[in-house]
């Protein structure tokens, strides 16, 4: 199965202690995870501050500094994780170093999905898609999926790869304290909205990449998160 592992951070980093543990420790995990070929890709985010939210209302496109979310927690980067099940996805996360100071998310991929070789190079910016739960009728969905796979044409080279992610009940949340991988059902930050997916672009420029976000179809119901990613 394959798996989104969003690396999540709560607050500050902490201690300088903490914070050399974590950087001192992620070169052997990501060696480790390759080794195994368990990890597809792996990248570190910019600044949440520097994110900007794009909406489409009424063919206006509105766009916002700053995250979605109003939250001293965040997402501080990501991997796409083939793994053999669950257990094996927690087994991974609790080795990562962040894990044990702050917390993973581990979010299914739908069944059966093929992702493609990836290099890190490639990713420079992430569209994180955030819906809420209200129904949409059908026909309305229909066209939405429609004008989805048009963008996807549209977008050429710059979309490294996208998909939608399983109902947010299916996150898991991994934290490690004192030695004990301690398990929580669900997202590791609850709002209204949710992340229900992932766009990995190769843009070469901020504003390429906002309207890109402005011409996906969720963007006139939803929001889309605009983030940057950086080299270690």
């Amino acid at each position: 199965m394959k798996y989104l592992q969003l690396i999540c951070i709560e607050g500050t980093t902490g201690t300088p202690e903490a914070a050399a543990a974590m950087r001192d420790n992620v070169g052997p995990w990501v060696q480790e995870t390759v080794a195994r070929r368990i990890n597809i890709v792996g990248k570190p985010l910019d600044d949440p501050a520097s994110a900007k939210t794009v909406r489409v209302r009424n063919g206006e496109t509105i766009v916002s500094d700053g995250p979605f979310a109003d939250s001293k927690e965040f997402i501080g980067g990501l991997d796409l994780l083939d793994c053999a099940n669950l257990d094996e996805a927690i087994e991974v996360a609790a080795k990562h170093p962040v894990s044990w100071f702050h917390a993973i998310e581990l979010r299914p991929f739908p069944d059966g999905l093929e992702i493609p070789a990836i290099a890190s190079e490639d990713l420079r910016y992430l569209l994180q898609v955030f819906a809420d739960e209200v129904p949409k009728p059908p026909e309305v969905e229909d066209a939405i999926r429609r004008e989805g796979e048009q963008w996807r044409e549209a977008a050429g080279d710059a979309l490294v790869f996208g998909n939608g992610l399983q109902p947010r009940e299916t996150a898991t949340t991994v934290r490690v304290r004192d030695g004990q991988v301690l398990l929580t059902d669900g997202p590791f930050i609850e709002t209204k909205e949710f992340l229900a997916g992932v766009c990995l672009l190769n843009c070469q420029t901020e504003q390429e990449a906002i309207e890109l976000a402005a011409r996906f179809p969720l963007a006139r119901h939803h929001m889309v998160e605009v983030r940057r990613f950086v080299d270690l």
